[in-house]
């Protein structure tokens, strides 16, 4: 089992977006994967993600939709952990573009978890994802 936590935060604009890719990719990160953005590089997703919002003429508003999933004690190991959190992210990838990062267990979750950020833009036909 897990627990699912959606972070809906409407303040900060591209700045929270740049600011949440910055905190989930940094040296935590275990695990980093992505769909339509280059996971490898924070900054790059960024502009990738910023591209789309303004191809679509979407800057302003609620940049992201932020996942987190938190394990129970059962998935032991990070290899299972990253192995669910891309299946988490996969459910997304078909129409935004999707960032995530396995973090291993720490003081604040207790266990293994994913932070999956997703851009609220669709990039096939720029509507706002729903949540």
């Amino acid at each position: 089992m897990a627990r699912i936590s959606v972070i809906r935060n409407t303040y900060g604009g591209s700045q929270y977006l740049k600011n949440a890719l910055n905190y989930v990719t940094d040296s935590r990160a275990m695990f980093v994967g992505g769909y339509g953005v280059n996971p490898c590089d924070p900054n790059i997703s960024y502009d990738q993600m910023m591209a789309i919002r303004r191809y679509f003429g979407k800057t302003s508003g609620n940049p992201l939709v932020h996942i987190v999933v938190a394990y129970n004690n059962q998935v032991q190991d990070i290899d299972t952990a990253a192995m669910y959190g891309n299946q988490c992210a996969q459910y997304f990838a078909n129409r935004f573009q999707v960032l995530y990062c396995t973090h291993a267990k720490d003081f604040h979750c207790g266990n293994f978890h994913t932070h999956i950020i997703i851009n609220s833009v669709s990039y096939i036909n720029g509507q706002m994802i729903q949540t």
